[in-house]
């Protein structure tokens, strides 16, 4: 009796257990919260004397300016990256919007003919100069740069094989000098 007692709490207990581990599988545990991306939305649209809106929503390049003073950002980013790395990625985004990159892009793609090498380059040369004033964001907001240049390693790695001119953005060290480049200006 004693023993059919304890088994009982024991298969109970088990029981529980097992519901909470499947709980916890299930749940999603974010770097980032909905707080601190807010935080990060403020300090960008003061440092940058703008209104831009961020937009969690799945995209391939993680995060995306549009023209249109609205960023997306892909929630596998809010999910796994650190505070100082999304801010660097955000303001990397917010620095294509400010500088009017998008429509200058499509503007020279059009111009050029759908000449994709051109414009590829021409891109590249909006990257950089975005990736110069997200490490300017970063000093000013006295955040520290490694954790954006460790996401730009990470990220930008696998085009770093294909040839210059069929990839959109540069080399990984060209963003990696770009972003530096700019957190040393101030």
């Amino acid at each position: 009796m004693f023993f059919l007692k304890i088994k009982k709490k024991f298969i109970k207990y088990v029981i529980l257990l097992f519901l909470i581990l499947l709980n916890l599988i299930n749940y999603s545990y974010s770097k980032v919260t909905t707080e601190e991306l807010n935080d990060i939305v403020n300090k960008l649209n003061y440092l940058y004397g703008t209104y831009i809106t961020v937009q969690i929503y799945p995209t391939n390049l993680g995060a995306m300016a549009t023209g249109q003073k609205i960023v997306f950002i892909d929630p596998s980013f809010v999910e796994n990256e650190s505070y100082e790395a999304i801010f660097g990625v955000l303001a990397h985004e917010w620095a294509h919007e400010v500088l009017n990159h998008i429509p200058q892009v499509f503007m020279y793609q059009w111009m050029s003919g759908m000449n994709t090498y051109a414009t590829n380059v021409y891109n590249q040369q909006k990257e950089l100069e975005a990736d110069y004033y997200a490490g300017r964001a970063l000093k000013m907001a006295n955040l520290p740069l490694q954790p954006f240049l460790d996401l730009l390693i990470r990220f930008n790695s696998s085009m770093d094989f294909t040839h210059p001119y069929l990839r959109s953005h540069p080399s990984t060290p060209e963003r990696i000098n770009a972003a530096t480049m700019g957190y040393n200006s101030i």
